[in-house]
């Protein structure tokens, strides 16, 4: 009697740990193709996606100086981006705002915002699905380049896309 109880415990234990998440979180979730609500954007890894995405589309847009705007050939990147990611509709992506070290904390950390949503708005006119795409600003916080140059602030003055 032991050992069946036994091992209908192991069994049952078997089987209740195949039945769960796998470690990592699945970014697929919400039915749709799209984010799952329950990923925490700064626990992603990267993926095959990541670099392919990297290598294929020039995967960061530039912005002036106090500005949120779109220029010319930051709509083209976008442009080139929205085509990958049509052709890709499994991946998904984050939109990185960033700001140079100029200005307060909280100034940066909202046009970071801006400047990701201007990328993400971009895309979804181009008809990727919003369910495809996070935003999240870093301001001044993660610049891409070290200094206190018009060259290093003009770098870090940006938006940039990674895929998952």
């Amino acid at each position: 009697m032991f050992k069946k109880l036994f091992a209908l415990i192991c069994a049952l234990s078997l089987l209740s740990a195949c039945a769960t998440k796998k470690d990592g979180a699945d970014i697929y979730g919400n039915g749709n193709g799209g984010w799952n609500d329950d990923v925490n954007i700064a626990d992603l890894q990267e993926t095959i996606n990541t670099q392919k995405f990297r290598d294929e589309t020039p995967s960061v847009v530039y912005f002036l100086l106090d500005s949120s705007d779109l220029t010319a050939d930051a709509r083209q990147n976008l442009a080139e981006q929205a085509k990958w990611l049509a052709d890709h509709p499994r991946v998904l992506v984050v939109i990185e705002g960033r700001c140079d070290e100029r200005g307060t904390r909280e100034y940066n950390l909202a046009l970071g915002e801006r400047r990701a949503m201007a990328a993400r708005n971009y895309l979804m006119a181009q008809g990727i699905s919003s369910d495809r795409i996070r935003v999240i600003s870093y301001g001044k916080e993660r610049p891409v380049v070290l200094g206190s140059s018009e060259e290093a602030w003009a770098q870090n003055r940006s938006a940039t896309t990674v895929a998952y």
